[in-house]
């Protein structure tokens, strides 16, 4: 298994129970504001920090990747989950993961 896959398949298993209402699905058809719990400024700073540490761990497995021959390895599916938690805190992971499926 690829790093990058390893780390989504943490952080998918960290804050599935946190969110459960997130569809996960490569094109989400929903309304991100039906989706997340209302929550306090200190946690949603809290989660934020916890995405911005994804970001940059994403950033090294994939250097790692690469240089072992497992690019791209990510599954779509797992990571559109880890997309919709860090967009709802403002952050693109685009610039880390492979472009989506369909868009």
């Amino acid at each position: 298994m690829c790093v990058v896959s390893m780390i989504g398949d943490h952080y998918n298993d960290k804050w599935k129970d946190l969110f459960p209402n997130i569809p996960i699905s490569p094109t989400p058809p929903y309304n991100q504001r039906s989706i997340f719990p209302e929550i306090t400024r200190e946690e949603f700073n809290q989660l934020k920090k916890e995405v911005e540490d994804l970001k940059e761990l994403l950033k090294r497995a994939k250097i790692y990747d690469e240089k072992n021959n497992e690019p791209n390895c990510e599954i779509e599916t797992k990571m559109a989950f880890l997309r919709e938690v860090a967009k709802f805190v403002g952050i693109d992971l685009d610039e880390v993961l492979k472009p989506k499926l369909n868009g």
